[in-house]
C-alpha cells in the first residue's frame, strides 16, 4: 500500500499512556498514517483537535 493510500488514524489521549495502552497503539498504527493528539499536555487547541479529526479516516480516543 502506498503512503497516499494508507489509512490515517488519529490517537487521542485524555491521560499519559500506560503501557499497555502504547502496545495497543503500536499495534493499531501499524501500516497507517498514524498522528496524536494529548489533551493532557498543557493548553490543548480544540480547533486543532477538530481538525486533525476531520482529516483522519479513524480517531481512537484513549481514557
Amino acid at each position: 500500500m502506498s503512503d497516499e493510500q494508507q489509512m490515517k488514524i488519529l490517537q487521542v489521549y485524555r491521560s499519559e499512556p500506560t503501557e499497555d495502552v502504547k502496545k495497543l497503539v503500536e499495534i493499531l498504527n501499524r501500516d497507517r498514517d498514524a498522528k496524536e493528539f494529548k489533551l493532557y499536555d498543557g493548553d490543548p487547541n480544540y480547533d486543532v483537535l477538530v481538525q486533525m479529526i476531520f482529516e483522519a479516516d479513524q480517531t481512537v480516543s484513549w481514557w
